[in-house]
């Protein structure tokens, strides 16, 4: 089997912590002191207390009423680090001329900071801007997160003429488990909970994004 469109999630797939905390809880912990926040307004989201965009909300306004600009984000992201090989691989699926999306809930001020020169043909997550003097001025929530990762590669199989049945996906962790489900294959790249092992195609444990590549020449 080809697969010609591989799309990555990026939090614990592309950039890694040493505890395993998403940017969300980095920023958190570094602007609110609480990096707990997040597991907490994970569970109010859901019980449908809150939607994703409120979620997100919340977490952008607390950094924002803190005093957060640009620089001082760009300074958190020091505690997280691309994974070993991951701009090598990007680049070698790339010159097989696969197409290369990003499908994340994560922040595309940290990729576009940690993997500046990814080869990425498109890039959907959250997105934050900014004033003339670097503070937070507005965000966008993407629609694309948790059921709606599987919606977009629906969408960007039928754009780009491929059958889902040819299209990857490489994530680690519950909000990937729809994607998961439709991909043609679906990689879990060292995953965090035995319920995106079960719903896998292939669990690689390694420390370098490379081992993903022979799983997607089959």
């Amino acid at each position: 089997m080809r697969y010609d469109l591989i799309a990555f999630d990026v939090d614990g797939t592309l950039v890694r912590h040493p505890r395993d905390w998403t940017v969300w809880e980095v920023l958190n912990d570094r602007f609110t002191g609480k990096p707990e926040v997040n597991r907490e307004r994970y569970a109010r989201y859901k019980r449908g207390e809150l939607s994703y965009a409120d979620w997100v909300s919340l977490d952008v306004s607390g950094w924002r009423e803190a005093g957060a600009d640009r620089a001082a984000i760009v300074e958190a992201f020091a505690a997280l680090s691309p994974v070993a090989d991951a701009l090598e691989t990007l680049h070698a699926l790339k010159a097989q001329a696969k197409t290369l999306v990003v499908i994340s809930g994560t922040l595309d001020l940290l990729l576009h900071t940690l993997l500046p020169d990814a080869p990425f043909d498109e890039i959907y997550c959250n997105h934050l801007g900014f004033d003339d003097e670097h503070r937070i001025a507005h965000w966008r929530a993407t629609p694309f997160d948790m059921r709606g990762k599987a919606t977009l590669l629906e969408t960007l199989a039928m754009r780009h003429r491929i059958p889902l049945e040819r299209c990857a996906y490489v994530g680690d962790s519950d909000n990937d488990r729809w994607i998961f489900e439709i991909a043609g294959k679906a990689i879990a790249f060292n995953p965090k909970t035995d319920a995106i092992r079960e719903v896998a195609d292939a669990v690689v444990e390694d420390d370098r994004l490379a081992a993903i590549v022979p799983h997607l020449h089959h």
